[in-house]
């Protein structure tokens, strides 16, 4: 529950030194098993990977729920003063307040994408850190030599089988969860736009997924649609990286696939309605006919 994590993050926030592993180790590695009762060098790799695994996860989970809250409280649309407020300009004034009026509608959408992309790139980073720990989280690597390490290793290692089997579906599921609503959020953001200035809202729109571009390629019109998913502030990108989800949960490397079970189905039902509004959203017709 959310009670118990939060308590185990207290414990490894307030606690624990922030070198206890470390530390650990390397008394074991003096150590080199003279010292009585003192637990073998393997087993003490086990169990600061074991411990560098659990503060990844705790870590991960607070930079989740921390996207959930400001993703809540972050509205994707807004009004645009000029519509509000109208006016008695001449068509030249009318012209000049109008393209103000476009450019500061941007820059606040602007703003607000950034709040949500960085949320979301912090939970996402953190997330798939989990997912892709090198060798599996919380999968143990080491073979145990010593005969009276035999019976606590394997212990340990099924209640560390048990953790991962609990734990690490819901990590997949948060993942994905956290691509698919900043989506859905940024789809957000492209209705309110069109809502609000019909046929003009794609090149605002476009210059605004520009300014977010992550590709390395100049600005030119070939390069206009690949914007639709390169650029953080576009819907196409965050549904690119959901379906990509699909190849890092296969990877072998991983060994996700042994503990997502029942839960199998679900995941790619989910990748399924990824890739779909994945095709809506890096097409331009479908994208901006809204």
């Amino acid at each position: 529950s959310d009670s118990n994590l939060l308590a185990c993050k207290i414990l490894c926030d307030k606690m624990l030194p922030d070198d206890l592993a470390d530390v650990a180790l390397m008394q074991c590695e003096q150590n080199d098993g003279n010292v009585p009762m003192s637990i073998s060098l393997p087993m003490a790799q086990n169990l600061r990977k074991e411990y560098i695994s659990i503060e990844m996860f705790l870590n991960a989970h607070t930079m989740y729920a921390q996207f959930l809250d400001v993703i809540a409280n972050t509205s994707p649309s807004h009004s645009s003063k000029s519509k509000m407020t109208g006016g008695t300009q001449n068509e030249f004034e009318k012209g000049i307040a109008d393209k103000m009026e476009r450019n500061a509608f941007r820059q606040k959408k602007s703003g607000l994408c950034k709040i949500i992309a960085k949320a979301a790139t912090r939970a996402s980073d953190a997330l798939m850190e989990v997912i892709s720990f090198s060798g599996g989280w919380l999968i143990d690597e080491n073979v145990f030599l010593s005969e009276e390490d035999t019976e606590e290793a394997q212990s340990r290692s099924h209640e560390m089988n048990a953790i991962r089997s609990t734990f690490l579906p819901k990590v997949v599921f948060m993942l994905h969860e956290v691509l698919d609503k900043t989506a859905s959020w940024l789809e957000q953001v492209v209705y309110d736009t069109l809502i609000q200035f019909g046929s003009g809202s794609e090149d605002m729109l476009l210059a605004l997924f520009s300014t977010f571009d992550e590709s390395d390629v100049s600005n030119d019109d070939d390069v206009t649609m690949d914007v639709l998913t390169t650029s953080l502030a576009a819907p196409g990108y965050w549904h690119y990286k959901a379906l990509s989800l699909a190849s890092v949960i296969g990877n072998d490397a991983n060994m996700i696939n042994q503990v997502l079970g029942s839960d199998m189905e679900r995941f790619q039902t989910s990748i399924a309605e990824s890739h779909v509004k994945l095709g809506r959203c890096s097409n331009r017709d479908s994208l901006f006919d809204r």
